[in-house]
This record gives C-alpha cells, structure tokens and sequence, in this order.
C-alpha cells in the first residue's frame, strides 16, 4: 500500500499518542472523521501500524537496562534462541552481524538482579560461547518510536 501525505500525518500523530480518538485527529488534520476512520482502519489491515501498549518498564522498577551481544555455537542456534525467549528479564531479541550472533536487550531492577542473570542464567544457556554486556543508562528514542521517513512517499 502506498501511503498518502494524510495516511503519514495520521501515523505521526498516532506514534505521538496511540489513544488520539479519529474525532481529535480531524480535528487537527482539518479532514472528515469519517475519512480518518477509513485510513487508520487500513492502516491497521494492511499490517502498516499496530495498536499495541508499551510497557513502561520503570514503573515497574525495570531501571536498569543493558544490551548483550552473545556469540552462539552455530549448532546450537535454536537452542540458544528458544531458551532466551522464555526469559522475562530479555525484552529484545535479534539476530546481528559481526563477532556477534545475537544481540539481546534485558532490564533489572538493580545490578545485583543483573549480574545474578548474565553469571547464573545467560552462562547456564547451552551454545553461548562469549557473552559482552553494555549498559544503557539513557535511552534517547525506542524502537516504538521510529517513523518511516517522510521522502518514503516520494520514492514509492
């Protein structure tokens, strides 16, 4: 589906508050509720946007947030990638190129809870060779935040 100029400023002001009614955006967009509705519906069917809640992990106590790159024994990938799937602490899971296979996102209430997972959990993980863990002491834009740029129009 290519996206409209309204179909893109819909998306914007949705990815600034995904519980903006279709009345609101209207409102702002100068355009027909009715003509709102129409567009964010196929946005939706198409699989262009989804209407998910974001977790806000801090209030939870989540305020340590590290990222892990692990090498994996080729053999052992789907071992590796069913195991670290079932662990609450992991909010990301990808694949990644380089030294490193797999590059993971987890959160922990305190260090303590941090080093416990990556020396007691993450080593028990069958297949990890080499693990290198970065903390993230500010994240400045999320994954939930990403837009498509606005030239993507022109070029489709």
């Amino acid at each position: 589906m290519k996206l409209t100029a309204l179909d893109y400023q819909i998306i914007k002001l949705l990815n600034q508050d995904a519980r903006m009614s279709s009345a609101q955006i209207s409102r702002l967009l100068r355009t027909p509720e009715r003509t709102v509705r129409l567009h964010v519906n196929q946005l939706i069917e198409k699989g262009i946007v989804k209407p998910v809640a974001v977790v806000n992990a801090p209030h939870f106590g989540y305020d340590l947030v590290v990222d892990i790159f692990c090498e994996v024994e080729i053999t052992q990938r789907e071992v590796v990638l069913n195991a670290l799937k079932k662990m609450p602490e992991i909010s990301y899971i990808a694949f990644s190129t380089g030294d490193q296979d797999l590059s993971i996102q987890a959160l922990f209430k305190n260090s303590a809870s941090m080093h416990d997972f990556i020396t007691r959990k993450l080593y028990q993980v069958p297949g990890i060779r080499r693990t290198r863990t970065v903390l993230v002491p500010q994240i400045l834009k999320d994954t939930y935040q990403w837009l498509p740029p606005q030239e993507y129009n022109e070029l489709h």
